[in-house]
């Protein structure tokens, strides 16, 4: 059983991205509220707190209170209900705060478009300040676009082997 352990702690440790955190004494804290849509992206940023990706050691934190954010992170279109939601998360934020949108629906509304549900993506609603687009985004992507929040880069933590072996 320690055999096995050892072999896919290797395994994981081999495609682990990290990220040093730049300039912080902390993590930068995000609060991530899904406003509608698929729930593909949330799911795509859930995968960030798990191997082979380290959302804390990248110098990132999910706030579970707006209050506790630094940056509020939304995901899927703005649906009409979701909104003043939207609004009193952002008001319960301190400053100084920022947005950032997660995803094709979050930006311009995605397949979701405007309709007598949707408002559409947050773009022709507020100024973001990073866009993160795809459908949905991967956490390679997800976690490069924050990584440049910080004015940092994402890097290989092991040299990968030249085996060519997989498992």
């Amino acid at each position: 059983m320690r055999l096995i352990r050892a072999v896919l702690s290797v395994a994981f440790r081999q495609s682990m991205t990290t990220m040093k955190p730049a300039g912080r004494g902390g993590p930068l804290m995000l609060f991530h509220i899904e406003t509608g849509g698929c729930g593909g992206c949330g799911m795509e940023l859930r995968a960030l707190a798990s191997a082979p990706y380290d959302l804390g050691g990248a110098g990132f934190g999910l706030a579970g209170t707006p209050a506790g954010a630094d940056m509020l992170l939304v995901s899927g279109p703005l649906t009409r209900m979701m909104a003043p939601v939207l609004q009193a998360a952002w008001e319960a934020m301190s400053d100084p705060k920022g947005i950032i949108c997660l995803g094709d629906c979050a930006l311009d509304g995605g397949v979701f478009g405007e309709n007598y549900a949707t408002l559409g993506g947050l773009e022709r609603h507020v100024t973001i300040d990073l866009r993160l687009p795809g459908c949905p985004p991967t956490p390679a992507d997800v976690l490069a676009g924050l990584a440049s929040l910080l004015g940092g880069g994402v890097q290989e933590s092991m040299p990968r082997s030249d085996t060519g072996g997989s498992l």
